[in-house]
């Protein structure tokens, strides 16, 4: 991922720039990961739609606190990811 976000709790968030799908909507996609004993836990999603749709090493309860922050901080990300167009 290109723009580091923040660091909570062990947990970074990064994320990319912002793309256009193949129906012409914009979407930013954003990794979270954690260092744990073997390697890395991490997710993927992407902004706006924030469905989870790769992870290892977290927990459903700690997949949702991510899309939570996500949610809480999608309008800074959003303002962001646009000023690095």
């Amino acid at each position: 991922m290109k723009h580091f976000y923040s660091e909570i709790d062990n947990i970074t968030l990064t994320f990319g720039d912002v793309h256009e799908n193949a129906a012409g909507l914009e979407y930013i996609p954003l990794y979270f990961e954690k260092p744990i004993e073997n390697g890395f836990a991490f997710c993927e999603m992407n902004l706006p739609v924030l469905n989870p749709y790769k992870s290892f090493g977290f927990s459903e309860m700690d997949i949702n606190e991510l899309v939570k922050y996500a949610r809480n901080n999608a309008p800074l990300i959003w303002e962001i990811a646009r000023e690095k167009m």
